[in-house]
């Protein structure tokens, strides 16, 4: 397998492993649902970036890319899932409520595109990204950048009130990790531009993964930051107060 495969792997472990363990408070009416479904979309879409699973469960589906098709859906799904649940954790409830309004319709739209374009391109074998087709099926291109509109959308929703956030949140989101996921989400809004370019010129096919991957690493890395710093506050939390304890002693 490919270095992308091995992360891909790593990563789909990991957010499968969340998922199990998150599962049984899901279950007693404790658990965020939001954090769930972002977790089981990503586990999904993440364990069909791995090129052998990627082409076994192609095959199931009549070799035809279809298993492609799923983990564009999944991809619209967390966007819906890790949108709402974002903006809840810097305390927008007016931002998750306009997330799920629009995706009512939004996110139907979009994948009912992303349906007819992958049917309307003419993919006659398994080609994990679609890479062998580019070239020569403007469809395709078309498919790909139907994936990045309704989460250029949603990713507008969260760049601003992820920029003038300035105060501490429930969810204890620090001040740098929002900085760096409104960057993230600022690349995201941009992201339908690479492929717009591509179908002008074949040759810029690298332009959407020099936005892409940005976008992904500063989101990523403001949520873990983010994750990090809440363990530390709620260890800090849990450390008993020393004046407490010489209160107690005396």
């Amino acid at each position: 397998m490919v270095f992308s495969s091995w992360a891909a792997m790593i990563l789909a472990s990991a957010f499968t492993l969340a998922l199990g363990l998150r599962l049984p408070r899901l279950i007693q009416g404790s658990g965020n649902l939001w954090l769930w479904l972002t977790h089981l979309g990503m586990s999904i879409g993440l364990w069909l970036a791995v090129e052998p699973i990627y082409l076994f469960v192609d095959r199931l589906l009549g070799s035809i890319n279809l298993a492609n098709l799923v983990s564009h859906w999944c991809i619209n799904f967390v966007f819906l899932a890790a949108g709402v649940q974002i903006a809840l954790s810097i305390g927008r409830c007016e931002v998750a409520s306009r997330i799920r309004r629009f995706s009512a319709v939004g996110l139907p739209l979009a994948l009912a595109l992303m349906t007819v374009l992958f049917f309307a391109a003419d993919l006659s074998y398994s080609s994990m990204g679609l890479d062998d087709f580019r070239d020569t099926e403007t469809s395709v291109v078309l498919y790909k950048l139907s994936l990045y509109l309704y989460p250029a959308v949603v990713s507008a929703m969260l760049v601003n009130p992820f920029l003038k956030a300035n105060t501490g949140s429930v969810y204890r989101v620090p001040f740098y990790s929002k900085k760096l996921m409104s960057v993230g989400f600022a690349f995201g809004v941009v992201a339908p531009m690479g492929h717009l370019v591509e179908l002008a010129n074949r040759q810029l096919d690298w332009l959407t993964d020099v936005i892409v991957y940005p976008a992904m690493l500063c989101v990523l890395t403001g949520l873990v930051l983010a994750w990090i710093s809440a363990l530390l506050t709620h260890h800090h939390e849990l450390q008993p107060s020393p004046r407490l304890d010489h209160q107690k002693v005396s």
